[in-house]
């Protein structure tokens, strides 16, 4: 296994104790990639009185880390992003955890979710992806996940806080680490020693097949996520790798071209 490719993922975290927790187990159980998708009140003034420029991402994580204790490293060391899809851009492979039932996506428990991080940081970086408090992840943000994670709960209080949870997967992964010495995990059938495709290039696979179905007249113009979402699925389920997700790409190319559609400006032409 390789822990510095599992990537924590915490979702517009509302609460800076939640943040400061979660390092702090996750630094209990071995693991140290964090990574935060910063809530709109972090761009705001800050919620301490006094504290002059600092910001209200400086101010929130200053109190995380009285929570984290030891675990401050992780929090100096976090990568804070506008948005999910670039938090998680370098990972071949993530699983949204959710407390609701999610159609057309793998189910895990955290003990196979943990088995599959294990294995799959043999290829590549991986993420779990954490709601924030109040809402969880919405459907649409559980559509950029390969797979989803619930941790059984009783059914008269299934909501979990969110440091806790990170808890739970943090010491399933632990518990899943092979001996010292081990041989590493086999890759997925079928892919030999090609690389897994980065979730980056598969969306950006996914707003150039947008333009060309909906220049098409495929797609429908009010709701183009509807079909979209089954070709997302369909492609998760090959779990394909970087060179053919580049094909793909290189195909959708060659149809803009054809179609003499206007040059897109996300850096990928």
């Amino acid at each position: 296994m390789h822990p510095g490719k599992i990537r924590l993922v915490l979702h517009r975290p509302q609460s800076a104790d939640n943040v400061g927790a979660a390092a702090r187990v996750m630094k209990n159980f071995g693991l140290s990639r964090l990574v935060v998708v910063a809530p709109a009140a972090w761009g705001g003034p800050p919620r301490t009185p006094g504290t002059g420029a600092v910001t209200a991402r400086d101010d929130v994580l200053a109190r995380a880390r009285r929570m984290a204790r030891k675990a401050s490293d992780l929090l100096d060391g976090a990568e804070i992003h506008p948005d999910l899809r670039s938090a998680i851009g370098p990972a071949t492979w993530v699983c949204g955890t959710t407390s609701r039932a999610v159609e057309g996506r793998p189910w895990l428990e955290p003990r196979g979710l943990a088995a599959e991080l294990v294995r799959r940081s043999e290829q590549g970086e991986v993420a779990v992806v954490f709601g924030e408090e109040r809402r969880g992840l919405s459907d649409a943000e559980l559509e950029l996940c390969q797979a989803v994670c619930t941790i059984p709960t009783a059914a008269a209080y299934d909501s979990m806080n969110l440091a806790q949870a990170v808890a739970v997967v943090a010491y399933e992964v632990a518990r899943a680490a092979p001996p010292a010495g081990a041989a590493p995990a086999e890759a997925p059938p079928g892919r030999g020693g090609d690389a897994p495709a980065r979730i980056e290039t598969v969306e950006a696979l996914w707003a150039r097949a947008q333009a060309v179905l909906g220049a098409a007249g495929y797609l429908n113009p009010q709701n183009p996520e509807h079909i979209l979402a089954d070709f997302r699925r369909l492609l998760a389920r090959a779990d394909p790798t970087q060179r053919e997700v580049e094909l793909l790409l290189g195909a959708l190319r060659s149809l803009e071209r054809a179609l003499r559609l206007p040059p897109r400006g996300d850096g990928t032409a």
